[in-house]
């Protein structure tokens, strides 16, 4: 009888700890996503680089500085790169439009097909947020990591 209420009382416990750990997971995974919401369905914007090119003559255009822009809904991130030349013409590059998901850790994993990237400022682009901020890390290989802060574009 005794073994009979143990085994009994393992059993709740067990679905006790089950449901409590499932709960748990949930509102862990729901804050990660509640994180990324605010995200959602705007323009994200972190400069890249700037790039220089020498000229014979006094060139006012011979200048200009790459943006990475990252606009997310539920499901995929579009990724266009931006090119603002010294006096103000604007070439824009759409690399792709990928799925994502949110991880545990804050990463954000992305779905990219490599032969899109390949030539572009998103290629080996990892994705985190850190701090209520999305950041962008590139990996160069020198083994120098670039990270970039991807801001709200102004209006």
């Amino acid at each position: 009888m005794i073994q009979k209420i143990q085994l009994h009382a393992i059993k709740h416990l067990n679905k006790r700890t089950t449901f409590v750990f499932i709960l748990c997971s949930m509102c862990y995974l729901s804050s990660h996503a509640q994180k990324m919401k605010k995200l959602l369905n705007k323009e994200l914007i972190a400069k890249v680089d700037t790039v220089y090119e020498e000229t014979p003559d006094d060139n006012p255009c011979a200048g200009s500085q790459i943006y990475l822009t990252l606009l997310f809904d539920k499901e995929q991130v579009q990724i266009t790169e931006k090119e603002i030349s010294t006096c103000g013409k604007v070439a824009t590059h759409k690399i792709g439009i990928y799925y994502w998901k949110m991880l545990p850790d804050q990463k954000i994993e992305v779905d990219f097909i490599k032969s899109q990237t390949e030539d572009t400022y998103a290629k080996n682009l990892a994705l985190e947020l850190r701090d209520k901020q999305l950041i962008g890390s590139v990996t160069h290989v020198n083994g120098r990591i670039m990270e970039y802060i991807f801001k709200e574009k102004e209006q």
